[in-house]
């Protein structure tokens, strides 16, 4: 378990490392000669609202610093006094460039979800999302876009209208872009799944040129390819049967029922030999009762469960078959 403190000291440390990087790029821009740089680091300013309140806190450092060497405010005295003034000054210029910082990106705000569990988030903007197992969310609301950063898992995003601020969701090098629709992200292990539920969407991946995609398809979407295809409605509800509790199989692979139903278990399935991954399973099940899964397979292809020392269990193929 991880403890507050220890918590406490990460977070601090991200965040001088992230002010030394500001610091690194606002020297060299103020070295250099050329719009180049100031370029470059204006460019790293943008990728996040954290980026731009580091950067600024160097910035007005930096003049507050130089005012003060060519002329200290003629009410400071010389002795200790003058210190817990310039201290306070700071903190205050500190706080002013924070508050604008904020109006100007939005803060970012980080919504989460454990394995097994699922939550709905209400946006201040009207939209909704609903995360499933073991998800994480970034989103930061502002006055010329709405930008969100799907960190791991899967979610499904209903947009409130607002043409004037594109509803943007990153994951990886990916961006899908909507104003108002609904669609489903799956963060997979060798892909990014997209089901367009309702409305329309643009993807863009690694510098691609956007693919529109429209409800009732999917994308899948990996190293700047972005790959579309109809899907029937039956499909689009077996996709999104998580969002009712359970996990729909109609002829996948035990290997892929068994990536999802590990989604949602504290101990795994494993596979204990090879030759069962390609076996074709069916059903609808619970995801809060894999077990009842592994007792289907017994009684359908007679495969064995066997509980490791570490709970996980272990599939095997029927005893005659080995």
């Amino acid at each position: 378990m991880v403890s507050n403190s220890n918590k406490a000291q990460d977070r601090a440390a991200q965040r001088k490392a992230l002010e030394a990087e500001a610091a690194r790029r606002f020297l060299k821009a103020q070295a250099g000669n050329g719009a180049q740089d100031w370029d470059e680091a204006m460019a790293w300013v943008a990728l996040r609202p954290e980026h731009g309140v580091a950067f600024a806190k160097v910035e007005a450092g930096w003049e507050f610093a130089e005012g003060l060497r060519s002329k200290p405010p003629p009410w400071i005295g010389e002795r200790a006094d003058r210190r817990i003034a310039l201290s306070l000054i700071a903190a205050t210029i500190i706080g002013m460039i924070w508050t604008i910082t904020l109006q100007l990106h939005g803060s970012v705000d980080r919504y989460h979800t454990a394995l097994g569990e699922d939550r709905s988030v209400r946006l201040a903007d009207g939209s909704l999302i609903h995360l499933n197992t073991a998800t994480s969310v970034e989103v930061a609301l502002r006055e010329d876009g709405r930008h969100l950063h799907l960190l791991r898992g899967e979610a499904r995003f209903d947009v409130a209208h607002d043409a004037r601020r594109p509803f943007l969701v990153t994951i990886g090098s990916a961006t899908v872009r909507a104003v108002g629709t609904a669609f489903n992200l799956r963060l997979r292990s060798d892909k990014t799944e997209l089901t367009v539920i309702e409305g329309t969407v643009a993807v863009r991946d690694n510098g691609s040129l956007p693919r529109r995609v429209a409800a009732g398809n999917g994308a899948a979407i990996r190293g700047g390819t972005v790959a579309v295809t109809a899907l029937r409605p039956a499909s689009i509800q077996q996709r999104m049967a998580w969002e009712r509790g359970r996990i729909e199989l109609e002829g996948e692979t035990l290997a892929q029922a068994v990536e999802d139903m590990n989604r949602y278990r504290a101990h795994p399935l494993i596979l204990g030999d090879t030759k069962l991954a390609a076996l074709r399973v069916g059903g609808s099940f619970h995801i809060r009762q894999s077990d009842d899964f592994v007792r289907a397979l017994s009684a359908s292809f007679g495969i064995r469960s066997i509980k490791g020392r570490d709970a996980a269990i272990i599939l095997m193929p029927p005893e005659n078959d080995e």
